[in-house]
């Protein structure tokens, strides 16, 4: 089946192809759309990931394209406990002058992700240190309730539409904790906050994992599975 990815993003085109063996999945391009860029206005992943489907299927539908679907959208980002779930669906405006909840750079600059990273770790530090928060001195009073204190996930979610009015959702996590400090960042593998998230049950940051283990685990990879199984379900005889 030929799926239309809601994306610009050539690695994300190969990394959801792998996940997707059978399926050939196009990008906006190749129907001739070349500033595919839709506003993210929900409030939710699934929402913003719906959003951007429906706005491709449009797009596609009025240049003609003979098969305008199904179209494939996921919207990601990154949740910490500690901060009321931010930076959440700005994860990657976070820090600019687009999200709202967070710091304001002028003329709608983005952060780079080693500087997202510091900021995430300074807004964190802030949080444990008051009132109400972990002890003052700069390190947990109890390790269990630091290690919650610090309690985050990766969140993806994904949408198929066919029609506007026919699609399916789904949404996963990869849970983890971010690192204590900026010294603790590890990995060389990945981008943006994966150097900061670290997997308790492997010992290693998301940075730091294989490819191949990554793309089993992450929220992407999960989410991009259970899309497959629907597909094997809907085209089913």
């Amino acid at each position: 089946m030929t799926i239309w990815l809601a994306s610009g993003n050539p690695h994300k085109q190969r990394e959801l192809a792998a996940i997707l063996p059978g399926h050939r999945l196009r990008l906006p391009e190749e129907g001739g759309i070349r500033d595919f860029d839709p506003p993210e206005t929900g409030t939710s992943f699934t929402e913003n990931a719906l959003i951007k489907a429906r706005a491709l299927y449009s797009r596609l539908a009025g240049a003609g394209t003979k098969e305008a679907g199904p179209v494939l959208a996921d919207d990601s980002g990154l949740c910490v406990d500690a901060l009321g779930g931010r930076p959440g669906i700005f994860s990657a405006r976070y820090g600019g002058s687009e999200d709202r909840e967070g710091s304001s750079l002028p003329g709608g600059k983005k952060l780079g992700s080693a500087e997202r990273n510091a900021l995430l770790l300074e807004e964190l530090e802030e949080a444990e240190h008051s009132p109400g928060g972990e002890d003052r001195r700069g390190s947990c009073s109890r390790q269990r309730s630091c290690r919650r204190q610090r309690s985050c996930r990766f969140v993806c979610a994904m949408a198929l539409l066919f029609s506007p009015n026919r699609f399916y959702l789904v949404q996963e996590t990869l849970e983890g904790e971010i690192v204590p400090n900026i010294e603790a960042a590890r990995g060389g593998g990945g981008f943006g906050y994966d150097p900061i998230v670290y997997i308790p049950s492997l010992g290693l940051t998301v940075a730091e994992l294989p490819e191949e283990e990554k793309n089993r685990l992450s929220h992407r990879a999960k989410a991009g599975r259970a899309i497959g199984n629907l597909l094997d379900t809907v085209m089913r005889p």
